[in-house]
């Protein structure tokens, strides 16, 4: 059966015109049972009582539809992304309140030792605002004498890990609150002056005659943040050079073992007064002693220990 388009549009005025209200949603299901038996939803009965096309009105309606929910998601996106970078700021300028609270509000405030820097190399400082300084050696010796300069690996690290803890603070604390002038650096240049010079003791130019020393030397080596770039062959050259320290330390330190351990065996002369004594305890012979050394060396402690040490446990 034919969809009788003139009913449907009689009722679809009383949609339009009715009355009440109830009139117009009882007209509304009407005429919503008649379109539906050919297939066709609400929507459609505007499109078929002016003559439509109505799978093209389908087709721009579902477009539309897309398009709106396209546009409710990019807003709910936006709404969460904005929440989002909010909560990443406060939680930014919390964790800069907590830094600042550590150095008292004092934080961008010169420090003792930076103030000691700077005056060190003050007569070499540039005319001009920002001019930088003169770093002559004579420059670079004031700015190495000003304070005590390290002579092991694990106090030229200490020193340079304050700097860099310090640099990285403030810097942290600078772009949580978005300060301006985020390109000037915030530390003097004295100060990143020494932070080269310390990170030069570490790679490549304090002695050092110990494993752990070299692997700590290494891997600041391989940690390309923290030193200068330099070349192969002047790392190299330095790995090369701690290697034979530390095999002259153990060649040394292996000799002097067994020069006491040779001592320790030579036969004592006889004490005439303590001839009629009771033997010596085992571990007060030459024999006892070298086992005394053969127990240490096996035992997990010694490892930790140089020979020079071991040797020392056992007197003689």
């Amino acid at each position: 059966m034919m969809l009788d388009l003139e009913r449907l549009r009689k009722i679809w005025t009383l949609v339009e015109r009715g009355g009440s209200a109830g009139e117009r949603a009882a007209a509304k299901d009407r005429a919503c049972a008649i379109a539906g038996r050919h297939g066709y939803v609400l929507e459609d009965i505007p499109v078929l009582l002016a003559g439509g096309n109505v799978h093209k009105a389908r087709e721009v309606r579902e477009r539309q539809q897309r398009e709106k929910e396209t546009q409710r998601q990019e807003a709910e996106e936006a709404l969460a992304k904005k929440a989002a970078l909010k909560a990443h700021r406060q939680a930014l300028r919390d964790q800069a309140n907590e830094i600042t609270g550590r150095y008292e509000g004092r934080l961008f405030h010169v420090m003792p030792d930076e103030h000691i820097l700077v005056e060190a190399v003050q007569s070499y400082a540039l005319p001009g605002w920002r001019a930088g300084y003169d770093w002559s050696s004579s420059a670079l010796e004031a700015l190495r004498s000003a304070l005590p300069l390290s002579k092991t690996i694990d106090d030229a690290l200490a020193e340079l890990n304050h700097w860099i803890t310090l640099r990285d603070d403030r810097q942290f604390v600078r772009r949580a609150y978005r300060q301006a002038s985020q390109d000037e650096d915030v530390m003097p240049e004295a100060v990143l002056k020494r932070m080269v010079i310390l990170a030069d003791l570490v790679q490549f130019e304090l002695p050092i005659n110990t494993i752990d020393d070299l692997m700590k030397r290494v891997s600041f080596q391989m940690d390309t943040r923290k030193g200068r770039q330099m070349s192969e062959a002047i790392n190299l050259e330095a790995i090369l050079r701690d290697l034979a320290a530390v095999r002259q330390t153990h060649i040394s330190e292996t000799e002097e073992l067994k020069t006491h351990i040779r001592e320790t065996e030579a036969p004592e002369p006889p004490d005439p007064v303590q001839t009629t004594c009771p033997p010596k305890p085992r571990h007060n012979t030459a024999t006892g002693r070298r086992k005394e050394i053969e127990a240490i060396l096996a035992s997990p402690d010694s490892q930790k220990m140089t020979l020079r040490e071991i040797a020392s446990l056992v007197g003689g």
